[in-house]
């Protein structure tokens, strides 16, 4: 794609154990869990998030665009995410929400929202089975194409060929987000689907976010820190902050 893969790291405070393997969920700090998902080329890395334990922030800025680690250096963040699919001038393509600030206009009948409300709650449902209407959340980002539906099945079958870098955010059965990047040009957007429809995580939903150059998945703490920067400065991205 844009540059030279980044391999993330996962730095542990003490030695793992012999038995351990990538396939175990590890605490970062509250609320913040990892996971390592083996797929030829490079591995899958997923975040699991306790909504309970942190807040989500959509850090907006389209005249000053930054890496996915600026920004999480910015906001301190414990978890960082890029966001959906954004314009030459840096302003989102679809609906998104910063602060209570509503930007753009909202995909009609396709793709999915993540929003978080007045509690700290989040949400993210299929804009084909709910539409938005004009909810002042506090945060909220959009994505395409729908990944996973309610039912566990893979929503996008329409296959292009197209490999690149993948970024996805999903629910599971207990409530929890999963924020989830393939960091290599491993997956199609229809291998994609079926990849997280099929993975061990419990899934609910899950819809896409912008992929490629901007895809970046960050987390820090002292027990180990995610690092798969972003390619490209971003005009914004989703903040995962201590309470």
């Amino acid at each position: 794609m844009h540059g030279p893969v980044q391999i993330p790291t996962l730095i542990p405070t003490v030695p793992a154990s012999p038995t351990a393997t990538v396939q175990e969920w590890q605490v970062l700090t509250n609320g913040i869990e990892f996971r390592r998902l083996d797929v030829p080329g490079s591995p899958v890395q997923v975040i699991r998030v306790d909504p309970t334990q942190v807040r989500f922030v959509v850090g907006y800025d389209p005249t000053a665009p930054r890496m996915l680690s600026a920004w999480a250096a910015q906001y301190s963040a414990v978890a960082a995410i890029n966001g959906g699919f954004f314009d030459r001038a840096g302003e989102p393509v679809a609906l998104l929400i910063s602060n209570q600030q509503i930007i753009g206009q909202s995909y009609v009948e396709q793709g999915g929202m993540f929003a978080v409300d007045a509690e700290g709650r989040p949400h993210l449902w299929a804009l084909a089975e709910q539409p938005y209407d004009g909810t002042v959340f506090e945060q909220a980002i959009q994505g395409w194409p729908l990944l996973v539906r309610s039912d566990g099945t893979a929503a996008y079958t329409d296959e292009d060929g197209q490999r690149a870098r993948r970024s996805a955010i999903a629910l599971d059965n207990q409530g929890r987000v999963l924020l989830i990047v393939a960091p290599a040009a491993s997956f199609s957007l229809a291998e994609w689907s079926q990849f997280l429809a099929t993975a061990d995580l419990d899934l609910t939903i899950a819809v896409n976010l912008d992929g490629g150059s901007s895809s970046g998945l960050m987390a820090q703490s002292d027990r180990g820190n995610i690092r798969i920067d972003s390619f490209v400065p971003l005009p914004f991205a989703l903040l995962v902050l201590p309470l």
